[in-house]
């Protein structure tokens, strides 16, 4: 007995083994902490674009629907209202830049407030650039687009004909004759555009002619409407102006 008591001391000394650490447990990564962040508020849509109408001395008043950088002149046909058209694209026309409408110099009798052009491109190109002044925009270094509609048309291919710097590229919607290939040679994009129940096959015809000698053209069409008329201003002249935009 006296031999078993040293030995039944040491092992009461002996440390208790240590505990067993699973793997698992021992090399978890710590717990990902998220953070909340603060998203930015989208902005706001843009109030719905305005057509201005904008005071000219000794004339009258020109349409303007502002924008980054104003650069389309448009021009209606005979007896006609340049408000009443510019009221069927503005958004197009804020969204590529800005229109200045001009109304015709001379008032149609029996139709108040309506007017038809003097076929003049001086007269026309004078106006033009007075309206601009009027409404406070400079004349584009680049220059300026022009858009006729009917008479407006033929105006604005004489127009560029004898100032091709300064009206390099032009949308001419039913004119009442084709508009003719050698008057266009130096434009740098033309839009050829018609109703669908008007002349399409003149506007066609014209947009391969320009093509063919090798200006950039494409005709485009407003859907079951008459001549004089406007429809689907929006996607239509939208489309015109991302044409011309990208030549």
């Amino acid at each position: 007995m006296r031999r078993l008591l040293p030995l039944l001391f040491l092992l009461a000394c002996k440390k208790a083994p240590s505990p067993i650490v699973h793997a698992e447990i021992a090399d978890a990564a710590p717990p990902t902490i998220v953070v909340a962040t603060a998203t930015a508020e989208p902005e706001p849509p843009p109030p719905p674009a305005q057509v201005e109408k904008i005071a000219v001395k000794k004339d009258s008043d020109a349409s303007v629907v502002r924008g980054k950088h104003t650069h389309i002149a448009f021009m209606p046909g005979l007896c006609s209202n340049a408000y009443a058209y510019m009221l069927g694209f503005p958004e197009a026309a804020r969204a590529h830049g800005g229109v200045v409408a001009i109304e015709g110099d001379q008032p149609c009798e029996g139709a108040p407030g309506f007017h038809s052009f003097t076929w003049s491109a001086q007269l026309q190109r004078s106006r033009i650039e007075a309206a601009f002044a009027a409404a406070q925009i400079p004349i584009p270094e680049d220059g300026i687009t022009l858009v006729g509609y009917s008479a407006g048309a033929s105006i604005a291919e004489m127009m560029h004909k004898r100032w091709p710097d300064l009206f390099p590229k032009l949308v001419l919607i039913a004119p009442p004759s084709a508009p003719k290939v050698d008057n266009l040679r130096k434009a740098h994009a033309v839009v050829a555009m018609s109703c669908s129940l008007d002349v399409p096959y003149l506007m066609k015809a014209a947009a391969k002619s320009l093509d063919a000698v090798k200006v950039p053209a494409t005709y485009l069409e407003m859907p079951k409407c008459t001549h004089g008329m406007l429809a689907d201003g929006e996607r239509v002249f939208g489309e015109a102006f991302d044409f011309l935009d990208a030549q």
